[in-house]
């Protein structure tokens, strides 16, 4: 694989992104058609969906970036693996050994520095802030919305206290729907943002 397929895995999800956000400002301008719980339950169930897309673009990404170099991941794995990998190699080493849940960005990162090379670590070009900042929110709203602990409550909280000042919990439907979206339309940017930023490596 050449850095230049790079450029097709960060073109279908940026398409993604864009349709999803064309969606939602469709869907939030239907007044009589979509009525204010169902947008709630549509917000939410977005945010798993939204994820979800995400895993796999870093996915995609990984793979594709171990199968053009691999020889660090060899290293770190301490392996004799043949010198070029196949695609299917690749993704048989990563997910196999499980190093596809990631919880964070700072997680992507700190493992992609493991196992790919500088010269071919899109990860590494991801901005903290506010790009990687606004991602991990969602990430906890995604985690309460799959589990609706007590923890992952509090923990959903204490985001809303520090990144937006809001004192009193609120869904995380209800806290997208207000501001006519907004929320939810900068979020979908900040993984706009990381794949533009993470295309660095592909110039």
């Amino acid at each position: 694989m050449r850095k230049a397929d790079l450029a097709k895995i960060h073109d279908e999800f940026e398409e993604d992104m864009d349709w999803y956000i064309d969606f939602l400002i469709r869907m939030l301008r239907a007044k009589r058609v979509v009525q204010y719980y169902d947008k709630l339950e549509i917000l939410e169930s977005l945010v798993i969906r939204l994820c979800a897309i995400w895993e796999v673009f870093v996915g995609d990404e990984m793979i594709a970036c171990l199968n053009i170099d691999s020889s660090k991941c060899k290293e770190e794995l301490q392996l004799r693996l043949p010198k070029h990998l196949s695609k299917d190699l690749c993704e048989a080493i990563l997910v196999g050994h499980g190093y596809m849940d990631f919880k964070s960005v700072g997680d992507i990162k700190s493992f992609a520095r493991k196992v790919l090379p500088d010269d071919v670590n899109p990860f590494n070009f991801i901005r903290t802030n506010p790009t990687a900042k606004r991602i991990d929110e969602l990430y906890i709203m995604r985690n309460y919305l799959s589990h609706y602990s007590s923890k992952s409550r509090r923990t959903l909280h204490k985001m809303y206290q520090d990144s937006w000042d809001l004192k009193k919990f609120r869904e995380p439907g209800d806290f997208l729907l207000a501001y006519s979206g907004k929320r939810l339309v900068q979020y979908i940017g900040a993984f706009l943002d990381a794949s533009k930023q993470m295309r660095t490596i592909i110039s």
